[in-house]
């Protein structure tokens, strides 16, 4: 199986470390921003030192070369002290200064103006000298006011902002590669096993290897496993059966063909009875010369289940009663001693239906009443006219269906309402009376016997 060129482990990775950065930047702004106001709050106390050293010097004067020396300390341009409203020049290099804007102050300031600033200062968009005020660390009632140059202040800021490029960038990779970890063993792993089990299902469903082993697991993959692995043993057992199917039909189709050339020289037979002299074998020689008829041409459509290509019907009127009597007769209902044959159909009922296919239907479904009672019982047949449709039942007195039979009782192959049966038989009157436009369905079963109800059409004018 080829591996995707950008898998899921791949994605996970990639997202992973795209939203560690996220979140890294997220909380950089702040902390860029709080840089900078920490920046000017050392300037401003180490300012507010300077001044108080000039105020405590004699006279409050000091030679130029000390000015400048306290000024270097402070890495400033000006300090400025205000006290008790009066402001007053503290140091200075004696340097003309640019036009300078507006001063930050130290006492009142916004985090989000804060986090503007700051990007505006990495971006290089500064003044060249800043003017910062605020209070005096030990004197609050003191304020000093201090100008700055720029250029080390945005040194510094992108300096912090390598240093936390690369401490994120590390804190990124590791925690993706922890989150990679457990999504690989959580999720990314019992991913491509599933897929690997469906791709190698699909290139051979014979073969049983392919079926995956759930594991124990208790979460939604081990559902995904479990019901995997029922999907695959259902369709295995599908296609097996199908294949069988296939071999079947071909194999009956070879003693159809044989059958069909063997019931014809029967056939032959059946008719120099009907010439006989003895009046029993005249009467019993019809009956028999129908029965070869029908066998000879269902031989010629055994295929015809298994190809799905059964004729449309071709309806008939048909008198009810009398029909299920000849139904009953082919199977010898009426000449069994330790069985009772009721046919309570109303004389007068006719249906429109194919002969031949209902003929099927009532065959399979009184031999399957007859095979219901080895030892002898009581078959009833009725019939009733409701809101447009006949509803004709068909019941024994046997001991009813076992649940395994009623579970797949419809399905060729699968089910069957006695021991060693196809269910065949119940498969394919099922899809003659559908084919009718009604139904076949199990009414009831139980230790009293079981009763099958045939739902057909039925206009009122036949």
């Amino acid at each position: 199986m080829a591996s995707p060129r950008f898998g899921l482990s791949r994605r996970l990775l990639v997202l992973t470390l795209f939203f560690v950065m996220l979140a890294e930047v997220m909380l950089y702004l702040p902390s860029a921003a709080r840089f900078r106001v920490s920046y000017f709050e050392a300037k401003i106390e180490l300012a507010s030192l300077a001044a108080l050293s000039l105020v405590a010097a004699p006279d409050a004067m000091v030679s130029e070369e000390l000015e400048d020396e306290l000024l270097r300390g402070v890495d400033a341009k000006l300090v400025a002290m205000r006290r008790n409203s009066t402001r007053a020049l503290m140091l200075s290099d004696r340097q003309d200064l640019p036009m300078l804007g507006p001063a930050f102050d130290l006492s009142h300031w916004m985090w989000w103006e804060a986090i503007g600033d700051a990007l505006m200062l990495l971006a290089g968009q500064v003044d060249p000298y800043l003017r910062v005020v605020g209070p005096a660390p030990r004197y609050p009632d003191t304020e000093i006011e201090v100008v700055l140059p720029s250029a080390p202040l945005v040194q510094a800021m992108r300096d912090f902002s390598g240093r936390i490029f690369w401490v994120s960038l590390a804190i990124s990779g590791f925690a993706a590669m922890l989150v990679y970890c457990a999504l690989q063993w959580l999720l990314v792993a019992p991913m491509q096993r599933l897929t690997r089990s469906i791709v190698g299902f699909r290139a051979a469903p014979e073969d049983v290897r392919q079926i995956i082993e759930p594991s124990t697991r208790q979460d939604e993959l081990g559902l995904a496993e479990r019901e995997l692995r029922a999907m695959q043993q259902d369709l295995r057992q599908a296609l097996t059966q199908r294949q069988r199917l296939a071999q079947l039909g071909i194999a009956v189709s070879k003693i159809s063909h044989d059958l069909r050339n063997m019931l014809a020289s029967a056939q032959l037979v059946s008719d120099r009875l009907a010439e006989s002299d003895d009046p029993i074998v005249r009467q019993a020689a019809p009956r028999l010369v129908d029965s070869l008829d029908r066998a000879i041409a269902l031989c010629a459509q055994t295929l015809r289940y298994g190809k799905a290509e059964e004729r449309p019907p071709q309806p008939e009127a048909l008198p009810l009663h009398d029909f299920c009597e000849d139904v009953a007769a082919a199977l010898g209902l009426p000449e069994q001693t330790a069985l009772a044959w009721k046919n309570r159909v109303p004389g007068d009922l006719v249906l429109r239906v194919d002969p031949e296919q209902f003929y099927r239907i009532m065959l399979n479904l009184l031999r399957n009443a007859l095979q219901a009672m080895p030892q002898g019982g009581e078959i009833r047949l009725n019939a009733t006219v409701h809101d447009g449709r006949v509803a004709i039942e068909i019941a024994d007195t046997g001991g009813g269906l076992s649940e395994p039979a009623r579970a797949h009782l419809f399905e060729a192959f699968r089910g069957g309402a006695r021991q060693g049966g196809t269910g065949l038989g119940l498969a394919i009157a099922r899809e003659l009376a559908r084919g009718h436009g009604g139904e076949l369905e199990l009414a009831r079963t139980g230790p009293l016997g079981t009763t099958f109800r045939i739902l057909l059409p039925h206009d009122g004018q036949n």
